[in-house]
């Protein structure tokens, strides 16, 4: 051990906790909504289970890749907020006054409840092609490479 590392040691603050963990990754969480309520009409709660799947599988491509906050954020919120607001509103509708919704908008509410996760699923599935994309980058130039590097037309292998 050198006089540094010596004196270091000897004027650094001892550390109760050892050294620093690697940050753990986020635990997956479960729905924080029953999407199974009987409320919710069948064609809509096939809709939920896709963006659901949608979701975990967008998480895992963001875990390999490095991604900006804003776009974790967002499926973040997604997941955790925007769905289960979305659904528990429509819930929220006493069944006797639906038909102010279709009245007002000249749509169901389960029809716009589909609509509304329709657009959700587009919003998931645009941001899983962006993620790809970077992956099908990758290979591209990976491929590129070994080929320019590995094949006999090289003049500078």
């Amino acid at each position: 051990m050198g006089l540094f590392d010596s004196l270091r040691k000897m004027f650094a603050a001892p550390d109760p906790e050892g050294p620093p963990a690697s940050a753990a990754p986020s635990p997956a969480r479960g729905p924080a909504f029953d999407y199974n309520d009987d409320r919710i009409p069948d064609g809509a709660k096939g809709k939920i289970r896709g963006i659901l799947a949608s979701l975990t599988e967008v998480e895992a491509m963001m875990d390999r890749e490095q991604v900006q906050a804003v776009s974790r954020t967002e499926i973040e919120l997604m997941r955790d907020e925007h769905l289960p607001k979305l659904v528990k509103s429509y819930i929220d509708i006493p069944p006797a006054h639906r038909a102010e919704i279709f009245r007002k908008a000249g749509k169901s509410a389960s029809f716009i409840l589909e609509e509304s996760l329709d657009t959700m699923q587009s919003r998931i599935d645009e941001i899983a092609r962006n993620l790809a994309q970077h992956d099908l980058d990758a290979f591209s130039s990976n491929a590129a490479f070994i080929s320019r590097r590995y094949s006999d037309s090289d003049p500078f292998r």
